[in-house]
């Protein structure tokens, strides 16, 4: 399995983890838009590249987290909109274009992340990144 800055491709992408934060308790400070987490917010920076030959479209929905209980955990794009200059929520990339994209899961305070599987599509097998040395 690959690890943080190694690249991964899963159909039209090709993907990096290039960071992982942990232990966010609160998302935005919009009155309206701010999030609280329900356990701890944990934000995954990934590099997203187009290999294709036609546009294609990431959405942050379609990536998953697993912890080191191999528990897997939706995004929550709710969070997302309130992290400044994301490209990550749904953005249609060009050939040989790449965007950085923060995906945001809410897992349980204590839990660890182990993994984060990627993907270019809802219907793609996904491929594995190790989140922990």
């Amino acid at each position: 399995m690959a690890g943080i800055g190694e690249e991964v491709r899963d159909g039209k992408f090709a993907f990096a983890v290039t960071s992982i934060e942990t232990g966010y308790s609160r998302l935005g400070d919009n009155p309206y838009l701010a999030r609280n987490a329900q356990g701890q917010y944990v934000l995954v920076r990934i590099l997203v590249g187009n290999v294709s030959d036609r546009p294609q479209t990431f959405f942050s929905s379609n990536q998953k987290l697993i912890d080191a209980q191999g528990r897997t955990f939706n995004n929550d794009s709710m969070a997302e909109l309130n992290l400044e200059n994301n490209d990550g929520w749904v953005s249609e990339i060009n050939p040989g274009n790449a965007i950085e994209a923060t995906v945001v899961f809410d897992i349980p305070a204590d839990a660890r992340p182990a993994a984060i599987e990627l993907h270019d599509s809802a219907f793609s097998g996904g491929v594995r990144v190790r989140l922990t040395e």
